[in-house]
């Protein structure tokens, strides 16, 4: 998805973030506060302490991208995915309504809706991609999967809204696997925080989806641990998460979308590849960075 040109002091920090993976701005570098100065190092000190890889991106309606730490490095997406597979669904005329059936092989390990309504063996559209967000349910994920084409169909899709970094190219469970090197099913804070903005403030989807999108965030309880655990609890927030691979090949992820005392709205996408310690601290990492994130934003007068 094609970036916004950064013409406002505000924003001078991220071009300098973007082409430096430590995320310092550039030595002398014009419009450059103290404030940008010390959240680049806030930032860089959490991901040397995660002892994994940190990205991060900040979008906003008003701005575009607003900041950007390793913005246009590749990690695995995970379950983020199912934001936008949810909007997808909204997208496509029928499929809200549509009856999805499936049998006890097609409910995988984790799908709590999916094992709820076992006995029906069917859910709606609508309802797979509401559980496919709030629950983060892998059964409805792939059940819409397979109603738009598969992963190329949503990668499709994906193009169509103007995103030309995000790829899907597995279902659940194999999209997780996370291995080094793989650019399957990966995607770029910068790109996923712009397409998720526009998702939910863009034309694209009709104004009653989007307030529902935001509806499922908010309602969302998988993320209270991460990005949302570090937001202001006065702030309005909502998240979709996202964790894939094992040990080594780990990976915790929140795409957050928040809204300020003063109004402003924002989403903050945060992908942690390859962290030291167990998911909770990869979770508290996560938290740290949107806290570094809210000082910055209050320091500016959000």
């Amino acid at each position: 998805m094609r970036v916004r040109a950064l013409f406002l002091p505000l924003l001078l920090a991220t071009a300098a973030c973007s082409v430096n993976p430590q995320g310092s701005p550039e030595r002398g570098e014009p419009g450059t506060s103290a404030a940008q100065q010390d959240l680049a190092a806030r930032i860089s000190e959490i991901e040397t302490a995660s002892g994994g890889r940190l990205g991060l991106a900040l979008h906003s309606p008003d701005k575009g991208l607003v900041y950007a730490y390793r913005g246009d490095e590749r990690f695995a997406m995970c379950s983020t995915f199912k934001l936008a597979l949810a909007a997808m669904t909204l997208d496509t005329p029928g499929l809200r309504e549509k009856r999805l059936h499936f049998g006890a092989g097609d409910i995988l390990s984790y799908a709590p809706y999916a094992k709820e309504r076992a006995s029906s063996g069917w859910m709606s559209g609508l309802e797979a991609a509401h559980h496919a967000v709030t629950l983060s349910d892998n059964t409805a994920a792939n059940l819409l999967l397979a109603e738009v084409g598969g992963p190329d169909g949503f990668t499709r899709w994906l193009r169509s809204m103007g995103d030309e970094t995000t790829r899907l190219d597995r279902n659940e469970p194999a999209l997780n696997e996370n291995a080094p090197g793989d650019p399957r099913d990966t995607t770029t804070p910068t790109a996923h925080a712009d397409l998720v903005g526009a998702l939910l403030w863009g034309d694209r989807l009709a104004p009653a989806d989007r307030a529902l999108l935001e509806e499922w965030l908010v309602e969302t309880t998988t993320g209270m641990n991460r990005l949302r655990a570090g937001l202001p609890g006065e702030w309005r927030a909502g998240d979709k998460t996202g964790t894939c691979g094992t040990g080594v090949q780990g990976e915790v992820n929140d795409i957050a979308m928040f809204e300020t005392p003063d109004g402003s709205r924002y989403i903050l996408a945060a992908y942690l590849d390859r962290a030291d310690g167990s998911a909770s601290d990869a979770e508290a990492r996560l938290a740290e960075a949107a806290r570094a994130i809210a000082d910055w934003l209050q320091q500016m007068g959000a």
